[in-house]
C-alpha cells in the first residue's frame, strides 16, 4: 500500500513534466500545480519519517533486545518474536522507501546557483559545445516557487538548444537586480523565425507563463546568429 502511494505520487509529478501541452490556459497554474505537489511530497515524507518510521525504529529496536534475552522463551514464542522481527523489518523497509520516493530531487536542496550548476551537469551539455557559466552565490535566496520556476526555465532552455538550436556555444548566469532574480541563456545557434517564438516546443510558452505568473517578465530574443533568453521574477514571490 505504502509503495502503491509513492507510486501513483511519482507518476503524477512526472506526468505534470512531461505533457506541458495539458497545462491550463490559466497563466502559470501548471507551474504552480508542481510547485504545491512538491511542496506536498515533502511534507508526506516528512510525516511518514517522524509519524511512522521513527516509532517502526524504536519497535526494531525493542524486539532485538528481547531477541537477546529469548533462549528461556517458549519454542512458540520465540517464533513469534522472530515473525515480529522480520514484519517491523518490512515495514521499516516500506517507510523508508516511500519516504525517500516522495522527497524533493536532489536539486531542490542546492542553492540556487548550485541547482543551475547541477543541471547544467546533468545535461552533459559541456561535452556537446562551450559552455561559460555566471552562477555566483546570491546575497539572498528567492523563494521556493521561483527557485523551482528558475530551474524550470533553465531546463527549458537547455533542452531547446540541444534540440533545435545547432549551437557550439551557450552562456548562462544568474545575478540578483534589486529586488528581481535574473536567469539569462545564450546560444550562438542560428535562431528560429519570431513568428514561431510560441510554437518552439510550446516550452517557450511555458516559460513566458512562469514568469508572469510570478509577476516577472520573460524576454526572448532570437536572430540568425542566436537566442538570448531573460527571465526576471521577484524574489519573494508567492
Amino acid at each position: 500500500m505504502l509503495s502503491m502511494i509513492g507510486k501513483k505520487n511519482g507518476h503524477l509529478y512526472r506526468f505534470l513534466e512531461r505533457r506541458p501541452q495539458q497545462r491550463s490556459t490559466v497563466p502559470g497554474q501548471r507551474m504552480r500545480l508542481i510547485s504545491a505537489l512538491e511542496r506536498e511530497r515533502s511534507r508526506i515524507a516528512r510525516e511518514l519519517h517522524a509519524g511512522a518510521g521513527q516509532p517502526l525504529a524504536g519497535m526494531r529496536l525493542n524486539l532485538e533486545m528481547l531477541g537477546e534475552c529469548s533462549n528461556d522463551l517458549p519454542p512458540a514464542a520465540r517464533e513469534a518474536l522472530t515473525r515480529l522481527q522480520k514484519l517491523t523489518e518490512q515495514a521499516l523497509d516500506q517507510v523508508r522507501a516511500v519516504s525517500h520516493g516522495l522527497h524533493p530531487p536532489e536539486w531542490q536542496t542546492l542553492t540556487t546557483a548550485e541547482a543551475l550548476r547541477y543541471l547544467v551537469q546533468c545535461s552533459g551539455l559541456e561535452s556537446r559545445l562551450g559552455v561559460k557559466l555566471n552562477l555566483a552565490a546570491l546575497p539572498a535566496e528567492p523563494s521556493h516557487i521561483v527557485k523551482v520556476a528558475i530551474y524550470r526555465c533553465a531546463q527549458e532552455c537547455i533542452s531547446n538548444i540541444l534540440r533545435h538550436s545547432g549551437a557550439t556555444h551557450l552562456s548562462l548566469s544568474l545575478r540578483l537586480t534589486g529586488a528581481m532574480v535574473e536567469l539569462r541563456v545564450e546560444d550562438n545557434g542560428h535562431g528560429f523565425p519570431a513568428h514561431s517564438a510560441g510554437n518552439k516546443g510550446i516550452g517557450l510558452v511555458a516559460i513566458r507563463e512562469h514568469a508572469e505568473s510570478l509577476e516577472g517578465t520573460c524576454d526572448i530574443l532570437s536572430n540568425p546568429v542566436g537566442v538570448t533568453v531573460v527571465v526576471r521574477l521577484p524574489l519573494d514571490a508567492d
